[in-house]
């Protein structure tokens, strides 16, 4: 079935923001003693739903050679057209799902390199995009999952030699600003690289690891609405975290999913972290956004709108978490923002 235009949520969201913006301006106002630090205006242009300023080139398949794995690591990168002597760019290297094409994933790629981001996607092991491995099954499921970990930690390691693949990188990478991203699958790898350490039941072993290089994690759906993952397992990560999640996330099943047998579980001693987690929740959005990414159906509908929902408060989330903007600080930490009719809610968690 086809959707309902979808204006009247973008006609709705504005409206939401604008009562919002008057209540942020309004306390900031009383705060400041009387002194308007920001105006309604910029906090609302904190929300950048629609593509950046950048123009955007993609290197479709960079290949990284990989000593460690004997193998040739496969990177799209999509990054910011700039003038010669612009400052470096943050880097979102983002994990696919299981068993999909990072080039799935170009809406996003492309809106976040519009907004000044260097978007760096991996084909891992068990992407459709590649050959297919000689293991099969359960057996390339785990190695997937060993090698994902290992694959993002060598695109933190080889910065230098990825600017000498694509020489429009030169001197453009920002090192000290890097995002662990993913979605489905692929957000299970974001965070096993960012602090997230789980228990195997298969064999009681303890997996997963902090690189302190990560500055912010960014999952595209819920991995805690995974039959495998204990709920909301982004809580163990001690970094500023956006999780995306919808009505149907995981078919459906966000409050009634039945956890496998095999569930991984957290250590006994886990603390969890005390970060601030923002969360967008998007009424009627799927796993696979309508089939927008990661593995489209027959009779799927791309959902559009649910993109540009999450791509304008990602952005937000970014530019407040790596570039201190205050504007899109205040544009998160309203808890009240989009209790109206529109399809979103964002809160704090």
């Amino acid at each position: 079935m086809m959707r309902k235009c979808h204006n009247k949520y973008v006609h709705t969201l504005m409206s939401a923001v604008y009562v919002m913006v008057l209540l942020v301006a309004t306390l900031v106002m009383f705060a400041a003693g009387g002194c308007v630090q920001q105006s309604a205006s910029d906090v609302v242009s904190a929300y950048q739903p629609d593509s950046g300023p950048y123009r955007i080139r993609a290197a479709g398949s960079v290949q990284l050679p990989f000593a460690g794995l004997e193998k040739n690591l496969n990177l799209r990168i999509t990054y910011p057209v700039a003038d010669a002597g612009a400052s470096g760019f943050p880097v979102i290297i983002f994990s696919h799902g299981g068993r999909c094409s990072r080039d799935r994933y170009s809406y996003f790629a492309e809106h976040w390199a519009s907004h000044g981001y260097i978007v760096i996607q991996p084909a891992h092991l068990d992407s459709s995009s590649l050959p297919p491995p000689k293991i099969r099954g359960m057996q390339m499921m785990q190695e997937a999952v060993r090698t994902r970990r290992l694959d993002m930690v060598h695109i933190l390691d080889s910065f230098e030699q990825i600017a000498d693949l694509v020489p429009d990188l030169e001197g453009r990478i920002d090192a000290n600003k890097v995002v662990a991203a993913g979605h489905s699958l692929g957000g299970g790898t974001a965070m096993s690289v960012t602090g997230l350490v789980m228990v195997d039941p298969s064999n009681n072993t303890e997996f997963g690891f902090t690189d302190k290089r990560f500055d912010a994690l960014l999952l595209l759906t819920n991995p805690g609405n995974s039959p495998m993952m204990p709920d909301d397992p982004w809580r163990a990560v001690a970094l500023p975290t956006f999780i995306a999640s919808g009505t149907n996330d995981y078919s459906g099943l966000v409050r009634f999913i039945k956890k496998s047998k095999s569930v991984f579980r957290f250590p006994d001693d886990m603390e969890f972290a005390a970060t601030g987690n923002t969360f967008l929740f998007v009424d009627d959005m799927d796993h696979y956004l309508g089939g927008l990414i990661c593995k489209p159906r027959d009779g799927d509908t791309p959902d559009t709108d649910a993109a540009r929902i999450i791509g304008g408060i990602s952005v937000a989330f970014l530019a407040a978490n790596l570039h201190a903007d205050e504007h899109a600080r205040a544009l998160l930490e309203n808890p009240g923002f989009w209790q109206t009719e529109s399809r979103a809610t964002l809160s704090i968690r």
